[in-house]
C-alpha cells in the first residue's frame, strides 16, 4: 500500500491551493461545477438542521433543493465574495435567508401556523431565540456542524476505500475500518492477518498507513471548503473538537 502524503501546497509560504470554494469566490465563470460539488456534500447537514427545526422531511427536501437551485443560477455567482468566510458558515446563513424569502412569499402560511411563520432568527424580549427545539441536545446549529463533520469523514472514507480498492487492498481496508474507529468488536491485528494470510506486523504497518491516509483525506475534504490557510487550520481544529464531544 502506497504511503500518500497530505497536500503541502497550503503550507507553502505565500501560497494557497485553488480549492472548490476559492474557485466559487474568484473564478465565477468556471465555478458552477465546484459549487455543485460543495452543495452535494452539504445536503445532509442542511437537512439535519431543518429537521431539528421541526420541518417535515418533504418540506426540508424542498427547501434544500430550492436553495441549491438558487445557488446554481447565474445571479448568485455575482454576489459571492472573499468576505463570505468558510463555505460551512456561509451556506447555513444562506439557508436562513432562503427560508425568510420563502416565508415572505407564502402569506397564507403566515396566517395558518405553518412552520415557516416566524423567522428562525426571531428573538424574545429576554434575548432568547424563539426557535430552540429541546430535542436537539446541542442546538440546531451545533447539530448542523456535527452533521458536517460526519459528512467530511464519510467522504474521506469513501475516497480511502476507492484508493485501497485500486491498489488491490479492499479486503484489508474493510478489515481495518473497525480498528480505525476503535470499535469494541474490532478484530486484533493477528486475527486480521490470519484471515488475509498476512503477518501481524504487516497488518499493523498497514493500519498505521491507512490511518495516516484517512487523516490526510479528511484534511483535504476540509480544504475544499475554505478560502485561506487560517480558515483551513481553524476548521480542522474545530472538526477535531466536534469528534471529541
Amino acid at each position: 500500500m502506497s504511503n500518500h502524503q497530505e497536500p503541502t501546497a497550503a503550507r507553502e509560504v505565500g501560497l494557497f491551493p485553488a480549492t472548490r470554494w476559492t474557485l466559487v469566490l474568484g473564478a465565477r465563470d468556471k465555478s458552477p461545477p465546484a459549487l455543485e460539488a460543495l452543495c452535494a456534500s452539504y445536503r445532509q447537514p442542511l437537512l439535519t438542521w431543518l429537521r431539528i427545526q421541526g420541518y417535515p422531511p418533504p418540506d426540508a427536501e424542498d427547501l434544500v433543493q430550492g436553495l441549491f437551485a438558487h445557488f446554481l443560477g447565474r445571479d448568485f455567482l455575482q454576489k459571492v465574495g472573499p468576505e463570505k468566510g468558510t463555505f460551512r458558515t456561509f451556506l447555513l446563513r444562506c439557508l436562513k435567508h432562503h427560508i425568510s424569502d420563502e416565508r415572505a412569499k407564502q402569506t397564507a402560511a403566515k396566517r395558518g401556523g405553518h412552520a415557516m411563520v416566524e423567522s428562525l432568527d426571531l428573538m424574545t424580549e429576554e434575548g432568547k431565540q424563539v426557535h430552540d427545539p429541546a430535542a436537539a441536545a446541542w442546538g440546531p446549529d451545533m447539530e448542523y456542524d456535527r452533521a458536517w463533520a460526519q459528512a467530511v469523514l464519510a467522504n474521506a472514507l469513501r475516497r480511502l476505500r476507492a484508493e485501497c480498492a485500486r491498489q488491490g487492498h479492499a479486503a484489508l481496508c474493510g478489515e481495518l475500518e473497525p480498528v480505525l474507529f476503535a470499535d469494541e468488536t474490532a478484530a486484533s491485528y493477528g486475527q486480521i492477518g490470519a484471515r488475509l494470510g498476512l503477518t501481524e506486523g504487516a497488518v499493523k504497518t498497514a493500519a498505521y498507513r491507512v490511518r495516516a491516509r484517512l487523516k490526510g483525506l479528511v484534511r483535504e475534504e476540509v480544504l475544499q471548503t475554505v478560502a485561506n490557510e487560517s480558515d483551513w487550520e481553524e476548521e480542522v481544529r474545530y472538526l477535531i473538537r466536534l469528534f471529541e464531544r
